[in-house]
């Protein structure tokens, strides 16, 4: 009974109160295989990750667009040389790039670069960071979790499926699964969300480990909780604090990694297959 109330209590709480129109407010075309967007508050500036290629391939194809907050291309090739980059994060004035096989540090100020390699890597994907900077960063194809801290990367969490979009939530890391692979990116089981433990890595599973989709990007916000994109069958979710999924939006195939920026009522997602990045209204 007490697991039932709570359950109604959260979805009381996370859709009850707010209610958001999510129409296209904005889009840009002619991006190249767009599949990350982070916002930087600092410059009011958007950037974009451009794979412009295979995802696996070592071709230095790939490319970072700057792009204003109201959907105006400032530098589409504001940095390139880049392989197949993915996931992003900032922190203290620095880019953070997951490339294949390697991450990306990127200075926002003058485009300097530093590259952290991987050499067992197999298909690095989403980042994050945490309050001290340490970055995080999935790895689809190992089923693993590295942690770049002070310069070195090391394994952090073993035996995922197929680990792909990350977050801290308080003294979690929340990773959306894509789920169990079977043949290149395709699942046999699709994936949920987990949460493991920043101090002692335990994994913990939400109330709810039903399977949900081919999840890639995910974002938290206290006004709306949780965020996750389903590439495979372009579908934009919102997760409660059980790990119950609810659609809010049908998208197109290969709605990627996305962002949420609040205080101007925006979802962007990265339409990795359409070469485009569309801006969602919370009015």
């Amino acid at each position: 009974m007490k697991i039932i109330l709570h359950f109604l209590i959260c979805v009381f709480c996370f859709f009850g109160t707010t209610s958001y129109s999510l129409d296209v407010k904005w889009k840009i075309d002619g991006l190249a295989k767009p599949e990350s967007v982070i916002y930087d508050r600092l410059t009011d500036s958007i950037y974009v990750s451009n794979i412009n290629g295979e995802a696996l391939e070592l071709d230095k194809n790939g490319f970072i667009s700057k792009i204003s907050i109201n959907g105006n291309i400032i530098e589409k090739n504001w940095v390139k040389g880049l392989d197949g980059p993915k996931g992003m994060a900032i922190y203290n004035n620095f880019l953070f790039v997951s490339d294949i096989n390697k991450i990306w540090k990127i200075s926002l100020k003058d485009k300097k670069m530093v590259a952290f390699k991987i050499n067992d890597a197999g298909f690095l994907n989403d980042l994050t960071v945490d309050s001290k900077g340490n970055i995080y960063a999935s790895d689809m194809f190992k089923n693993q979790i590295y942690i770049l801290k002070n310069k070195n990367i090391l394994i952090w969490k073993k035996l995922l499926f197929s680990p792909n979009g990350l977050i801290i939530d308080k003294d979690n890391l929340v990773v959306a699964q894509w789920g169990s692979v079977t043949n290149n990116f395709e699942t046999k089981t699709s994936g949920y969300l987990v949460k493991i433990n920043l101090k002692t890595r335990d994994v913990e599973k939400f109330f709810s480990t039903r399977p949900i989709g081919n999840l890639d990007g995910i974002v938290f916000n206290k006004e709306v909780g949780f965020l996750a994109t389903d590439w495979v069958n372009g579908k934009l979710f919102s997760i409660n604090e059980l790990g119950i999924a609810t659609l809010l939006k049908k998208l197109n195939k290969g709605s990627a990694d996305l962002e949420i920026v609040m205080h101007k009522d925006l979802i962007l997602i990265p339409q990795m297959l359409d070469n485009s990045l569309i801006a969602l209204s919370l009015n």
